[in-house]
């Protein structure tokens, strides 16, 4: 059988541009003063299909405020982001990705400091969201957006091969050598089945699904919390890495550049591949494709358990009026109440009162991801300006430590550059 699988969450754009404008119904009162007019942009899918809805009754509520929206494929948005901050002009508020932009965005002058400004209000408070979350988006120089959502990822089994290959199922929890072990037995298979398949071209794929989490699960980092240090050289991050050179040979050589995680998905759900790592997103379009699918979910081992997360943010451009703060802040203060950030999301809530509401993705099959999530979330590296840069950085090095150059060389030569990077 053979399946395309896409991942959820507006990972893939569409091709095309939607703008839509949003007219205001209703006639009750509002704490902005004056008419204000706001774009809102996000890339194609990253909100959730309920969100228009939750804009009209907003504006509903608030007469005077007229909204406009626009969506920007995924692959562009980046890109499009960029122009329009460095040329001031473009979106009064904006989803802004965790990976790499935030940081790079930030450090540029692109974003408003809204720490003193909306933070605060009602529903936007720090205790309304979950911890893991709220730390990304508070850096050194101010706090330049909200978290909307966020994603966890586990380790993915296939009880089919488990069972023809002859391996105990999972439990809650499998150490690095049961997932080693394993993949080994359900490799020798043959036929076409590997033990294990992953992305390992694309640099965000790397550091949430492959590498990072083994990092954190060894007991290691590769940079600091605040940013200032690396630790490349560590015995926790050689030991890691060391790891995954062995895990990553169960997997087709042709995984080492690969750029697309939904190859590790689809050949999951056709039963050719024993185990991979990713989202919860990859629940119902593996489903789809295989409804007769059986699989298990664990969380790897070894120091200690962890998950790689990441979402979406909303924020504000710098170049935004200060006379249009008071209408931003009326609309991040409704969007983000329980109820309604459902709706404004298309992953996991951030709002810790929204979980027990988010019926998307309700059942025993993601409650490992709610509690990882509950628990130990967390990001793979620290939302700084050279994010991008730590996360290539990291890709040519384990690629290098795949294709034969010892860990200690090539973690020895990445210290080099991330110290670069981070003082």
């Amino acid at each position: 059988m053979k399946a395309t699988l896409r991942r959820v969450a507006g990972l893939i754009g569409a091709a095309v541009l939607a703008g839509t404008a949003l007219a205001a119904c209703g006639s009750s009162g509002t704490a902005s003063s004056g008419p204000t007019s706001l774009t809102i942009w996000s890339c194609d899918g990253c909100w959730g299909t309920n969100f228009p809805s939750v804009l009209r009754q907003f504006q509903a509520a608030h007469p005077n405020v007229k909204i406009t929206t626009r969506t920007i494929p995924f692959a562009s948005y980046d890109n499009t982001l960029a122009q329009a901050f460095a040329a001031g002009s473009g979106p009064d508020a904006v989803w802004i990705n965790t990976s790499g932009d935030y940081g790079l965005f930030s450090s540029k002058g692109y974003l408003k400091d809204i720490s003193s400004s909306i933070v605060g209000a009602p529903n936007v408070q720090e205790s309304d969201f979950y911890p893991s979350e709220w730390k990304e988006v508070v850096l050194a120089q101010g706090t330049f957006g909200i978290p909307i959502d966020t994603g966890t990822r586990a380790l993915y089994w296939n009880k089919t091969l488990f069972k023809q290959a002859g391996v105990a199922p999972f439990g809650r929890t499998a150490s690095w050598q049961q997932v080693l072990n394993a993949a080994a037995k359900i490799n020798a298979l043959g036929g076409g089945v590997s033990g294990f398949r992953y992305a390992g071209g694309e640099k965000w794929a790397m550091m949430y699904n492959n590498v990072g989490p083994l990092v954190f699960e060894a007991g290691g980092q590769f940079v600091n919390d605040a940013g200032t240090q690396a630790y490349a050289t560590s015995a926790a991050v050689q030991r890691a890495i060391s790891y995954w050179d062995k895990l990553a040979g169960y997997a087709p050589k042709s995984d080492l550049t690969e750029q697309d995680q939904s190859v590790a998905a689809s050949a999951f759900a056709d039963n050719k591949a024993g185990m991979f790592y990713n989202g919860f997103w990859d629940i119902p379009t593996m489903l789809q494709a295989n409804p007769k699918l059986q699989f298990g979910e664990t969380l790897m081992k070894d120091v200690t358990v962890d998950s790689n997360t990441g979402g979406w943010i909303l924020s504000v451009p710098a170049y935004v009026s200060s006379a249009k703060i008071p209408a931003i802040r009326d609309l991040f203060s409704y969007v983000f109440a329980p109820q309604r950030e459902i709706s404004t999301t298309s992953i996991m809530p951030s709002v810790k009162a929204s979980t027990p509401l988010d019926k998307a993705i309700a059942g025993p099959q993601y409650q490992l991801f709610w509690d990882i999530l509950k628990q130990h979330a967390q990001q793979p590296l620290p939302l700084t300006r050279n994010m991008y840069a730590e996360a290539t950085a990291i890709l040519t090095a384990v690629q290098q430590t795949q294709l034969g150059h010892s860990v200690p060389s090539s973690m020895t030569s990445l210290q080099q550059q991330l110290e670069g990077m981070v003082k």
